[in-house]
């Protein structure tokens, strides 16, 4: 009897600890940016200046809305990402100084409309093309929470230039722990990029309900070049977003194309 009892309560203290274990499995908790004390800053800024002092018109117009991160210990983490070509051209690459969002903002602004003037101001003087050389640039940031502690960061970018309107997204990811951005092969082990082009092409497929690599080509997907990860991703939660700008891997009336891979395809290949 007394050893049917003793039997008993090891039954329950095994039950008790694999609970123990099961509730500590489903509780993981992935701090989020409000846990983590990450504060978010947004800068609005608008401006514009005509091509001419003598006329209104035709004019140069900027806008642009930039999130970047308030906490001073990672102001030398939004100097890189401002740096990294979310605002294009790259003006910020000619100087070394450490710049302030506002600072680099306000930089940019006067380069971008100094070069406007400067580039089309003869071409108006000789066509008389208003429409033709008018010009505008516009930028809006987002960030989500990604893997582990990284936020990831999303730059869409448009500009027109008379008729001709170009639109695409610049992909960032900010390592928190590290304080700096992420490349393809922080992430990934060497020689990663054969495997990760294989996954390209399977999820690729299953999202244009292709069968073979062939019928994949044969619809316009990386026709004439290798299937490649491009640098531009994503790094979520549960998987890596590949994001290929308009005209890159297809024609360019399909768009942005993103290729969500998940992490447990592609785990053999993850460096962490």
């Amino acid at each position: 009897m007394r050893e049917e009892m003793y039997s008993s309560r090891n039954r329950i203290a095994l039950l008790l600890l694999l609970s123990a274990l099961l509730l500590t499995v489903g509780c993981h908790h992935r701090p989020t940016m409000r846990e983590m004390g990450i504060v978010l800053d947004t800068l609005r800024v608008s401006s514009g200046a005509p091509l001419t002092d003598s006329l209104p018109e035709p004019s140069c117009e900027v806008d642009i809305e930039l999130i970047t991160l308030a906490n001073a210990e990672y102001s030398s983490l939004n100097d890189s990402l401002l740096r990294s070509g979310i605002l294009t051209p790259e003006y910020l690459s000619l100087t070394d100084t450490t710049l302030t969002p506002r600072e680099a903002v306000d930089s940019f602004i006067v380069r971008y409309i100094s070069d406007y003037r400067t580039f089309f101001a003869n071409i108006f003087l000789d066509e008389g093309d208003a429409e033709a050389v008018k010009k505008s640039y516009q930028l809006t940031t987002g960030i989500e929470e990604g893997r582990d502690s990284v936020l990831c960061y999303e730059a869409r970018i448009t500009q027109k230039e008379g008729a001709l309107q170009n639109t695409y997204t610049i992909c960032k990811n900010l390592d928190l722990a590290h304080c700096r951005l992420l490349t393809l092969d922080d992430v990934f082990v060497h020689g990663a990029d054969h495997g990760l082009a294989e996954a390209i092409t399977s999820q690729l497929m299953h999202q244009t309900a292709k069968k073979t690599p062939n019928e994949l080509h044969e619809a316009g997907f990386f026709a004439g070049t290798d299937v490649y990860p491009t640098p531009n991703f994503l790094l979520g939660d549960k998987s890596v977003t590949f994001v290929y700008v308009p005209g890159e891997i297809a024609d360019r009336d399909k768009g942005e194309i993103r290729v969500e891979v998940k992490y447990s395809n592609v785990k053999n290949l993850l460096k962490r």
